[in-house]
């Protein structure tokens, strides 16, 4: 059954039964990853179903997202019965790229918005928030390379390079001169990043549009799931996931959602990549070659998604407080982000310790 389709938990530990149903304590995420396959609702069920053949069936109860790539098809009645329930549905491509999510419309807050949009304006806001999210993710970029590096790998000075631009995004005036900050930051911690991965897979930096590479068709995949699910919980606390503080905001693009983001790609992402990667994962046989594009094939995107399910599961130390999976985590500082629109406070991002 777990060959055809991919059903893993967000949230909590599943297992599959005899029956082919996902028996769950937990909410958890349906990855639908079989082309053509259809997806509708009987009863108090989610069924998947490609032809005559039943794939599988959820409880409707169990579930908080079902992520659909590619070309499946969810029948009118099944949307309109999951969005009832409070279940967002996630679009990508077949190859992982996000496409658009479905969304209930319990949760639009139309006073917590208009406060937001006049946060977006405000200038000194926008700098301190943004400032604390390019902060904090050059403090996880940090702990990682220096946590992960190997001894034959000299990525001392890069480190180092890294602290001093801690400083001067500490210093820094204006969006304008953070955004070219971050930029160099991100040139010198991939360049890292490179030197670390063991692996037969050549890495020259981040590059997308589409992933000339493997590893970052993994980065890609995973930023595109991340992204999904920040957007989901900055929805479902009442905020619009257009109206950013440091991204630019243009159509179609979520500003608040790329945000929120930031703060979370090292340690929920490229940790993983990395680990899956030096772990031997995947191999070349892995991917798909398609004009100037890499992407997972089939059984490996399966292979992802499952790990990714139970990276989300991973138990983490918040500010030496209390320990919460990073699922529980995005929530909690969208919560967190909330509270500064709505009680004018300064927001405080994750900074990474040690996983549990």
């Amino acid at each position: 059954m777990t060959d055809i389709m991919t059903c893993v938990s967000a949230a909590g530990g599943g297992y599959w039964t005899n029956t082919g149903r996902c028996e769950m304590e937990k909410k958890l995420n349906l990855f639908v990853t079989e082309q053509g396959s259809t997806i509708r609702v009987e009863g108090r069920r989610v069924v998947v179903s490609k032809g005559r053949e039943q794939l599988v069936d959820v409880p409707l109860l169990h579930l908080r997202e079902i992520v659909i790539f590619g070309n499946s098809t969810i029948t009118p009645q099944a949307v309109s019965r999951v969005l009832r329930e409070g279940i967002y549905v996630v679009f990508l491509s077949q190859y992982g790229k996000f496409n658009g999510i479905l969304l209930p419309s319990i949760h639009s807050d139309g006073a917590i918005r208009l406060k937001q949009v006049v946060k977006s304006e405000d200038s000194s806001f926008c700098l301190r928030f943004s400032k604390e999210i390019i902060n904090a993710k050059l403090h996880n970029s940090i702990e990682l390379l220096s946590r992960k590096r190997k001894k034959e790998v000299e990525i001392s000075s890069e480190i180092s390079e890294l602290q001093k631009m801690q400083e001067k995004i500490k210093n820094a005036t204006s969006l304008k001169e953070l955004l070219g900050l971050e930029g160099v930051s991100s040139r010198i911690y991939f360049s890292s990043l490179a030197k670390i991965f063991n692996s037969e897979f050549s890495f020259e930096g981040r590059k997308k549009h589409p992933s000339p590479d493997p590893l970052n068709a993994l980065l890609s995949l995973s930023y595109s799931l991340l992204y999904s699910l920040c957007y989901s919980f900055i929805y479902t606390l009442g905020l619009d996931p257009h109206i950013g503080f440091f991204h630019e905001m243009r159509r179609g693009h979520a500003a608040l959602a790329s945000d929120m983001c930031e703060e979370f790609r090292v340690p929920i992402c490229d940790s993983l990549v990395l680990r899956l990667v030096n772990q031997g994962y995947f191999t070349s046989e892995s991917f798909t070659y398609q004009g100037e594009g890499v992407f997972l094939k089939k059984e490996a995107l399966k292979k992802f998604l499952k790990e990714w399910a139970g990276n989300l599961d991973r138990r983490v130390d918040v500010d030496g407080s209390f320990e919460t999976s990073y699922w529980h985590l995005i929530e909690f500082q969208v919560q967190k982000l909330r509270k500064a629109v709505v009680e004018d406070e300064d927001y405080k991002a994750f900074y990474a310790g040690e996983e549990k």
